[in-house]
């Protein structure tokens, strides 16, 4: 190629690759000096560009906070799948050396695990050390449920199959014994299918929903930790009694309200603020005392939705006793049928999804991500060696 170029194209094409192959070792010397140094210690952005590294992503596009991590949001370019990523790791807390959250974070993902596989429950795709930190690699799919509550590419219908196939994910969650305590918008990913499967006619009703963030699952159980976000805890969460699946027909309640009503909360605020992180709104309502109020007060339903029959299911959902609350099967066909009477077409797509969400859900033998968590927990072990006694 270079002896049909003259030679000034030439000198122009070895002084671009030279370059180029400088700042690719300026670059490599710079990451093997951070691996001098530990994770914690290292400022945010070169601990997000090294996150963004091992996971061979183009760039860093944001950062956010689960309940017990730190999250790296990650991008790669239109042409390229996965777009959109999300990096998770744990949180450096008092109290807590890096062993004791490298292992806490390594239950999460083996709980995350014990999940696969349904189609409306999301996983990692890949998870590894990064100088002793564990880091875990999520598709980001196309965002999260709170982006969708205000949008308009969702309607009725559609907003009723996508939360009819959460309760799908959340049954599939609690038949293998894991109570989800943190369940909210932000941690519902949302797949659209027709991003991906070409000539899917128009409708409203491609979206799928993903449960997602396991940090929380059973540690009311385990730990006697029942925390959770503030907006979405059930009664028995702050009355410290024992969680089970009517926890999560309180929290589906909750959304569906909103999801419904297009961003109010039950109690009566427009929660879009508070999903976009906007003070003063987003420090008003994460005072606890804030939210007994509202649990002093039945939990009432300040602007009941209009169709009286999704009204009744927000109601009954709300419940202060949990035996009072229907189950989340009985949701799910009371919802299906309010469904069946708004669109004959959309309700056939959603009986479509849960056949072949049954169809497709597999026992707990996922082979490359068990391997993964095997080798995660191995490495965690050679970093943090057990005192010999």
């Amino acid at each position: 190629m270079f002896g049909q170029t003259d030679h000034a194209t030439r000198v122009k094409i070895a002084m671009f690759m030279l370059i180029s192959f400088s700042i690719n070792m300026i670059f490599q010397r710079e990451l093997l000096n951070m691996t001098e140094v530990p994770f914690d210690t290292l400022s945010e952005e070169d601990r997000n560009e090294l996150i963004a590294f091992h996971g061979k992503a183009q760039k860093v596009t944001g950062t956010g906070e689960g309940f017990s991590g730190g999250v790296v949001f990650l991008g790669n370019g239109e042409n390229v799948s996965p777009r959109s990523i999300a990096a998770k790791y744990p949180k450096n807390k008092v109290g807590l050396d890096a062993k004791e959250r490298a292992l806490r974070f390594l239950r999460e993902l083996e709980m995350q695990a014990k999940s696969h596989y349904h189609q409306n429950v999301h996983w990692p795709f890949k998870v590894c050390m990064i100088l002793g930190v564990p880091v875990a690699y999520f598709r980001r799919w196309e965002g999260d449920l709170s982006s969708y509550i205000e949008g308009v590419s969702l309607g009725d219908t559609g907003r009723l199959v996508l939360m009819i196939q959460l309760v799908s994910g959340l049954l599939h969650c609690h038949a293998r014994g894991l109570i989800h305590q943190d369940l909210k918008p932000e941690n519902i990913f949302v797949r659209d299918l027709s991003k991906s499967i070409r000539d899917l006619p128009a409708a409203d009703y491609w979206f799928r929903p993903m449960v997602a963030d396991f940090g929380s699952v059973n540690l009311a159980s385990e730990i006697n930790e029942y925390r959770g976000s503030r907006p979405y805890m059930a009664p028995e969460q702050w009355n410290k009694e024992p969680l089970d699946e009517k926890t999560s027909s309180f929290v589906v309640g909750i959304i569906l309200h909103e999801l419904m009503s297009r961003g109010r909360h039950p109690e009566g605020t427009h929660f879009g603020a508070w999903h976009r992180g906007e003070k003063p709104m987003f420090n008003r309502l994460q005072k606890d005392t804030y939210w007994r109020k509202w649990l002093s007060l039945s939990c009432s339903v300040a602007c009941p939705l209009q169709n009286p029959n999704l009204a009744k299911v927000v109601s009954d959902c709300l419940q202060i006793d949990p035996a009072l609350r229907p189950n989340l099967t009985e949701i799910q066909h009371r919802l299906q049928s309010i469904l069946a009477g708004l669109s004959h077409r959309a309700s056939c797509q959603s009986d479509l999804f849960l056949v072949e969400a049954k169809k497709s859900t597999s026992p707990n033998d996922w082979a490359d991500l068990n391997e993964q968590l095997a080798s995660l927990a191995r490495a965690i072990e050679k970093t943090y060696p057990s005192s010999l006694s």
